[in-house]
């Protein structure tokens, strides 16, 4: 099991890639907001690029985990897609806010779901994890109450393994 000081590295960085995320997300309106403000002609190439772009960044961080070793192959496409649902999820919300709301809602509206998403996994993560642990923790009890009355005293072995009797 990891210690404290290896959970707290392993969920720090995790809030990295979230920020990155939800930057990206927001970003991708920023060209509807720039175009109403009059400091860019409306093009269709920006808009592409700008709604492709946290897909893009997204892809090749996993991929780079991927190569660099610090992931499976599996892990990396799993974290990948469920990086890719929660920012397309975030854009969703941030088109619904724009139709509604003007382009200005967008941006907010964009990357408050997104960081709403990511701390909502955290927590229902951190809600199984201990429903896990607490589940262990009552078999290894219920284990150690059943054990027969001629094993105290003994040392405990490893599963599987018991003791001879004489």
């Amino acid at each position: 099991m990891p210690g404290y000081e290896e959970l707290v590295k392993k969920y720090t960085k995790r809030r990295k890639e979230s920020l990155i995320d939800t930057v990206t997300a927001g970003l991708s309106y920023a060209d509807n907001v720039a175009v109403d403000l009059g400091l860019m002609e409306d093009s269709g190439v920006i808009d592409t690029l700008t709604v492709a772009a946290p897909f893009a960044v997204i892809a090749v961080t996993e991929q780079m985990r991927v190569i660099l070793g610090r992931k499976t192959g599996k892990a990396g496409l799993n974290d990948a897609v469920t990086r890719m649902l929660k920012t397309g999820t975030a854009m969703g919300v941030g088109a619904l806010a724009a139709a509604a709301a003007g382009p200005a809602a967008a941006i907010p509206a964009a990357m408050g779901t997104r960081a709403m998403l990511g701390k909502y996994r955290s927590k229902a993560l951190l809600g199984l994890r201990v429903q896990e642990r607490t589940n262990r923790l009552q078999a290894l009890r219920q284990r150690r109450e059943n054990r027969p009355a001629s094993m105290e005293g003994r040392p405990a072995l490893m599963a599987g393994v018991s003791y001879l009797e004489e």
